[in-house]
């Protein structure tokens, strides 16, 4: 079984990356939390125009 981060290592690993691995990280959050319809949208513009 793997063992789970704490909030405390998740947070001392994020302070260890370059801002712009911040910025995707925050990026890939809000995709996974609030903005699922817009994944969806996403996914179906880079499948018509040959990105995905």
């Amino acid at each position: 079984m793997e063992k789970q981060m704490t909030a405390e290592e998740i947070l001392e690993a994020i302070q260890k990356m370059s801002n712009e691995a911040r910025w995707k990280l925050l990026d890939k959050m809000y995709d996974l939390y609030y903005s699922k319809e817009h994944l969806i949208k996403k996914e179906r513009l880079e499948r018509l125009w040959g990105g995905g």
